[in-house]
């Protein structure tokens, strides 16, 4: 009876952990956040805060547009599908996936070089086409489906993975939107902008998340290119708690288990 009483001891010890550790994470992380320097915030803001055009940024965070000289014109390129409507010619109107070499394959005219055109651009060239064939055709064109450019958001945020991108830039902000915001796990502060290289060379910028997104710091939001990897970094706790986590959970179901058994 007293090995027992040891062995009972000692799973509801551990156990006590596995409840603790979660709840000292997220409470770490707030304690973290919200113990910022307030006059560093006022100072990373300045006479900024004042602008209209900032405070009008600041109320919506989905959807904001692309801060200014920045180019948000998408260029189509290979898995997208594209819709293309001829007034009067449903026999040349269709939607088109564009293929690994860039082109659609379009009826009466043979493939079209398409990859790296805008919208606009391929309504110009279809017309050119099909002007051989028909009297001033009225050409409409859709993309149905962005699939050729991504940037991808890991780590501690609720919907980690690839996002597929509406333009050929995104800011962080509108990534870390559509990847559900950070979770508490996460060290928001010391965020990691990464762009891939072909030779090994990927360069790293850090991200203060929390100032972006909840202190309004506009400055943070870069902006991320195809391929950019967005990196939100687990805190401390978080990463002790998933190594222990192996060990801890057959004594978590050993200790439900003797519970039941001796009727606790």
């Amino acid at each position: 009876m007293v090995e027992q009483a040891k062995y009972l001891t000692w799973i509801t010890v551990l156990t006590g952990i596995l409840i603790v550790f979660p709840a000292a994470n997220a409470a770490a992380q707030n304690f973290a956040d919200m113990a910022s320097d307030t006059q560093g915030a006022e100072n990373a803001l300045g006479a900024d805060a004042a602008d209209p055009d900032l405070q009008q940024a600041l109320q919506t965070i989905d959807g904001s547009p692309l801060p200014d000289g920045v180019d948000s014109t998408y260029t189509m390129g290979a898995d997208d599908v594209i819709g293309v409507e001829v007034m009067r010619h449903p026999e040349v109107s269709g939607q088109y996936l564009i293929n690994r070499e860039g082109k659609i394959q379009y009826e009466f005219v043979g493939d079209i070089l398409v990859s790296g055109k805008t919208k606009d651009e391929v309504v110009e060239l279809i017309k050119e086409q099909l002007s051989k064939y028909i009297v001033n055709p009225q050409v409409s064109v859709k993309i149905l489906q962005y699939n050729s450019k991504v940037v991808y958001v890991v780590g501690e945020v609720f919907r980690p993975g690839k996002i597929f991108m509406k333009g050929d830039t995104m800011t962080i902000r509108e990534a870390l939107v559509q990847a559900g915001l950070p979770q508490l796990t996460g060290i928001t502060k010391k965020s990691k902008l990464i762009t891939p290289a072909d030779k090994g060379q990927a360069k790293t910028k850090h991200v203060n998340v929390y100032a972006l997104l909840y202190e309004g710091d506009l400055r943070e939001n870069y902006i991320m290119e195809p391929g950019d990897v967005l990196y939100i970094p687990p805190t401390f706790l978080t990463r002790t708690m998933r190594a222990l986590q192996p060990i801890t959970a057959p004594i978590s179901d050993a200790a439900g288990t003797a519970g039941k058994a001796y009727g606790y």
